[in-house]
């Protein structure tokens, strides 16, 4: 899906409760390798298209964890447990 069906242009018509973790230290891109050094350095900037989906998906849950990378689950789990936990615990009439 990453190279033959960009999704992004489709957030904005997510109509369901939505969280988003987001690692700010996450600088992750398949194939960065194979970039340009000029795109190198712009590539994975995760903090940024966090926040950016967070927009685009009306009344979404943004997370943003500090000193975490690509897997928030793994690197900070206690972080990661009480993001979903107070998610799925908060009423449901977001």
């Amino acid at each position: 899906m990453i190279y033959e069906q960009p999704v992004v242009y489709e957030m904005g018509e997510i109509s369901r409760p939505t969280l988003l973790i987001i690692g700010q230290a996450d600088r992750t891109v398949v194939g960065k390798n194979r970039l340009p050094p000029s795109l190198q350095s712009v590539a994975g900037q995760y903090p940024e298209l966090g926040r950016k989906t967070h927009a685009a998906i009306k009344g979404s849950t943004l997370v943003e964890i500090a000193e975490c990378g690509h897997i928030p689950h793994i690197q900070k789990p206690d972080e990661f447990r009480n993001a979903v936990m107070t998610f799925f615990a908060a009423p449901s009439s977001r």
